[in-house]
């Protein structure tokens, strides 16, 4: 293999990578005469450091994509950002990629910071063959000369085993599990300082999913990368993320490193997510979580887990609970955790 070309110096990796503070993101629609105010994230606070693997998890419409949209700035109407901040250690100054001035945008995106999305065909163009969408996305992030830059990609996807051939078949000639290790490929190609996942192995069966995982982990590894994966699914986080934040209807509720939440989960809510999952050997009927996630048009006040909590309590339905450091690097929002935060 030849040596990868030349990319610019990355910033200095003092600070975490990834700092979002109380950020509020919702949507606001008007349809047929109804107008309705969806809060999806509602005051979430976390850092991601560099080098590791930070993992979201949480049920259906708890708002981790809309979360991660926000952080990577596709904000489309009606979503809006109304406040909080959302800060890179390589793109300082801003509060977010939202406010950031559209050449840094462009500067930033695929070199600094990549987006693996749900479903390959969400990012891969149907009528361009494999090798012109890496040229899209990677030509202008690599100082290097057409024939390098060939190599590079052709390398970069031996990484993925994938063969150099799929640069020449367009995105319907490939199976699923080849589609999703090409947008991997794609993804990192540039040395990402920072990688979004979402929900990337959804749609692929366990055995390709396994696979995918392993690469997704072993390409963090060697270029360094920080990656914000988001999957409902608590056993990919077990097997990949280092650290893991639990989010339930718009807000994060737990947090810590991924083993000691399966140790010790301390919430409710993430007990329950933990209980939930079978075990080889477990013939024990497990009961669903009474309830349904609330409407995040209108919430419940105070904790919004506490109309399905069998822990809840008076404060619970009044006031927000504090998300507090319990143990060391282990926070959660909870008054039966924490006790009541009442002055």
């Amino acid at each position: 293999m030849t040596a990868s070309p030349a990319l610019p110096a990355r910033p200095d990796a003092a600070a975490p990578i990834l700092a979002v503070r109380d950020l509020k993101a919702h949507f606001r629609t008007n349809h047929f005469g109804v107008k309705r105010y969806v809060k999806a994230v509602d005051g979430i606070s976390f850092d991601v450091r560099r080098g590791e693997i930070y993992g979201l998890a949480g049920e259906s419409s708890s708002g981790k994509t809309t979360l991660i949209k926000t952080i990577a700035g596709a904000i489309k109407p009606p979503l809006e950002v109304v406040g909080g901040t959302v800060d890179f250690a390589f793109l300082p100054g801003y509060g977010g990629l939202h406010r950031a001035p559209p050449a840094e945008v462009a500067r930033i995106r695929w070199r600094h910071l990549s987006y693996i999305m749900q479903g390959s065909m969400n990012v891969l163009n149907p009528v361009r063959r494999l090798r012109a969408t890496f040229a899209d996305f990677a030509r202008s992030h690599i100082d290097a000369s057409d024939r390098q830059f060939e190599q590079a990609v052709v390398d970069h996807l031996a990484r993925v085993k994938l063969d150099a051939s799929v640069l020449t078949a367009y995105p319907h000639e490939l199976s699923g599990g080849m589609r999703q290790r090409a947008t991997i490929a794609l993804a990192t190609i540039c040395r990402p300082d920072f990688i979004i996942a979402d929900e990337p192995t959804t749609a692929l069966d366990v055995v390709v999913q396994k696979d995918v995982l392993g690469m997704i982990r072993g390409i963090q590894r060697e270029i360094g990368s920080s990656v914000l994966f988001v999957t409902h699914d608590m056993g990919v986080h077990a097997h990949l993320t280092d650290r893991l934040g639990i989010m339930y209807a718009g807000r994060l509720v737990e947090e810590a490193a991924t083993a000691e939440i399966f140790r010790r989960p301390l919430h409710p809510y993430t007990r329950h997510l933990i209980s939930s999952l079978p075990r080889i050997g477990d013939d024990i009927q497990r009961k669903g979580l009474e309830g349904s996630p609330p409407s995040l048009a209108d919430p419940p006040p105070g904790c919004r887990f506490h109309p399905r909590c069998p822990l809840a309590m008076a404060a619970c339905s009044e006031r927000v609970p504090d998300m507090v450091e319990t143990e060391p690097d282990h926070r959660v929002a909870c008054f039966a955790v924490n006790g009541d935060q009442a002055p």
